[in-house]
């Protein structure tokens, strides 16, 4: 798949916005004429090409018909813009006898974080995104799955680090600010009747049903007190001060605006203004043709309150949440997000999430959650490129969350790396202890839920997944990724006609459909979903398009109708390690041993897959590669003498008998065995 063409470009401290045709460096918009940034946003648009002066010429003139010296003088412009030294040039440069090419920077490791005294502290961070999987080409990330064990394991060992390497830090001394702070004032604001410019003056209606329009988006902001309608709209037509129209209201913040019709183009322009003092905090004009007024008038609505809402600190991801109160910055987040709520991880959107990464921290270096994605993202394309590029980027993620738990020492993000700290040195009760602590202290949102959920999920408390998950699903029903995990976890729990209704409704969702087809591919093998050996082929083809494209998995295809020679193939991948695809994709003859009700087969398979765990031996085993232990729902595995061994050497057991918390379906038996169904 292709890299999309990037809505802006961000390094060092400059920033292309393609979209809105603007350059800035050092935080300040540079002056260039049209045709000058045409030629940037060519030349940038695809770095490392070269461009011929013709080619240029007639990209941007469409037409050659103007002098040499006219290119000449745009990129002596854009040196100038850019900062460049013609004689040193590090971003344009002159192919003699050619034309041009633009160079992106080298990447620099992040600088040595910070002192916290410089960065407000943040009370959130989005936690590591999964990375993917290992080495089968364009494979997906797994959550109940263990496609990615290794890979998450890596992401953990550097939060771990971080978090190790701030806990032999001298404790800061207490102040002021360490105190409970008060119950937070709601900001308050006032929608005024936006004013109609129009030369025929025959456009009051659009202009107040856009004033009506965002008033109505805003007041569903619980944290934003409103002004109501009739209050706000008492000053239509009346050239009253701004300061007076605050005081009269009782707000803090006015929105005002206009709207221009010329025929059939529109122009709207809004602005944020302080009521006190009447200085402007934001403004945005926006030109549309129109066509659909009613659609122009819920675009621009919906934009203006989703920015009034990021500058005045009340968006779902605001800064207790460790967001941003910068429009360019927020929304670049909820592009990070969304690719990955939609299962979008193939190497073009890592890419993609790390280019959004990068212009967040470019655009607000005080925002936690943005720097928590730059960190993901950093992992999640070394895991794709592998290297010694790759371990730039780790290093590269790793000084990021050194950062992160600097600037934000009492953010959640820190309590989540200092609980897979804890896991990983065995003393599982206190890292679920804290996970929870992080879940039961904010929004339940897919963030503050993940790591906890795997926990939980990985001793064996599989309702108590299902639950926790079903809760974030009521707030996000469209994300993809939490329908995934509810897949997997009803299936765990031999909710199978769950798993299945969930399996339709996730196929209507946007994103990566892999791992849902793979649950239904061994829920039908094991005959507990409708259709026939057609629609297990057809499940087998989606599978094998996608990702799976093993010696294995492809030989498996060819006898899915002769349940001995499936299991034949098993035996022959456990024997041979030439075949069998790797520890990627080892849950897949697990699963194949597992739906066809070899429970000998498959906890050989199973035994094999954790030994080749890091930490496993050593009882230092990340949260993820646990799940094996319940992925594999359809025989008598569970009962399995040798899965009583494998839960007893993993810890499982110890941590049951500590707690006395045992998982679905387990209890004690005496006082020195249990039992499991």
């Amino acid at each position: 798949m292709s890299q999309p063409v990037p809505r802006s470009l961000a390094f060092d401290d400059v920033v292309i916005d393609f979209a809105g045709r603007r350059l800035s460096r050092a935080g300040a918009e540079q002056a260039l004429e049209p045709k000058a940034f045409a030629v940037l946003a060519l030349l940038a648009g695809s770095p490392g090409q070269v461009f011929t002066r013709d080619e240029i010429l007639d990209a941007v003139w469409s037409h050659r018909h103007v002098t040499p010296s006219v290119l000449n003088r745009i990129m002596s412009l854009l040196r100038q813009a850019l900062g460049e030294d013609a004689q040193h040039p590090r971003l344009l440069h002159t192919v003699h006898g050619i034309g041009y090419r633009f160079d992106l920077p080298v990447p620099a490791p992040v600088p040595e974080a910070t002192p916290a005294a410089e960065f407000p502290a943040a009370t959130n961070a989005l936690p590591p995104t999964p990375p993917p999987a290992g080495a089968a080409p364009g494979a997906a990330r797994t959550r109940r799955s263990w496609l990615t064990a290794a890979a998450v394991a890596a992401a953990l060992a550097l939060a771990a680090a971080a978090w190790l390497l701030r806990e032999d830090e001298p404790t800061a001394t207490p102040t002021a600010q360490d105190d409970p702070p008060a119950a937070p004032v709601r900001p308050s604001l006032a929608v005024l009747p936006f004013a109609d410019l129009s030369r025929a003056r025959d456009q009051e209606y659009l202009a107040d049903g856009l004033a009506e329009e965002i008033l109505n988006q805003l007041a569903q902001a619980q944290a934003l007190r409103v002004a109501g309608r009739t209050s706000s709209f008492s000053f239509k037509g009346k050239n009253e001060d701004l300061r007076a129209i605050g005081r009269k209201l009782d707000v803090a913040y006015l929105l005002e605006g206009s709207v221009r019709k010329e025929g059939e183009h529109l122009r709207v322009t809004a602005q944020l203004v302080r009521a006190d003092d009447g200085t402007h905090l934001w403004s945005k004009t926006y030109a549309r043709e129109l066509r659909d007024v009613f659609a122009v008038q819920e675009e621009i609505s919906r934009d203006v309150a989703l920015a009034l809402s990021v500058k005045l600190d009340v968006a779902r991801f605001n800064r207790e949440q460790g967001g941003t109160t910068q429009v360019e910055a927020y929304e670049r987040f909820l592009r990070w997000r969304s690719i990955v709520m939609r299962e979008q991880f193939d190497f073009a959107h890592d890419r993609e999430r790390l280019q959004l990464a990068r212009e967040m921290v470019t655009f607000d270096p005080q925002c936690a959650l943005c720097w928590d994605a730059l960190a993901g993202s950093l992992t999640a394309v070394a895991q794709e490129i592998g290297g010694t590029q790759a371990e730039r980027l780790r290093a590269e993620a790793l000084q990021v969350r050194e950062r992160i738990a600097r600037i934000a020492p009492d953010s959640w993000v820190a309590k989540r790396d200092r609980s897979n700290a804890l896991w990983r040195q065995g003393r599982r009760a206190e890292a679920i202890a804290l996970a929870k602590e992080i879940v039961d202290s904010g929004p339940p949102s897919k963030e503050r839920v993940w790591d906890y959920s795997y926990m939980i999920y990985a001793m064996g408390h599989l309702d108590e997944a299902v639950a926790l998950v079903e809760q974030v699903r009521a707030i996000e029903p469209m994300a993809l990724f939490l329908s995934r995990d509810l897949q997997f976890d009803y299936t765990a729990a031999r909710r199978y006609q769950d798993a299945e209704a969930e399996y339709q409704r996730g196929r209507k969702l946007e994103g990566n459909q892999l791992e849902p087809d793979y649950v239904a591919f061994f829920r039908q093998l094991a005959g507990k979903r409708p259709g026939g050996l057609e629609d297990l082929r057809e499940l087998h083809r989606r599978l094998v398009r996608q990702s799976f494209d093993t010696p294995f998995f492809h030989d498996l295809g060819k006898v899915l109708d002769d349940r001995e020679a499936m299991l034949a193939l098993v035996r022959k991948a456990l024997a041979d390690d030439a075949y069998d695809g790797g520890i990627d994709v080892a849950h897949a003859w697990i699963n194949v041993a597992d739906a066809l009700g070899d429970a000998d087969l498959a906890v050989a398979a199973l035994r094999k897959n954790l030994q080749t765990q890091a930490g496993f031996k050593e009882g230092s085993m990340a949260q993820f590669p646990y799940v094996a232990f319940w992925n594999a729902p359809y025989s008598d595995l569970r009962a399995h003498p040798d899965f009583k061994t494998l839960l007893t050497e993993a810890g499982v057991v110890a941590y049951w008998r500590q707690t006395g918390h045992w998982g679905d379906g387990c209890e004690p038996v005496g006082t020195d065995d249990f039992q499991c169904r």
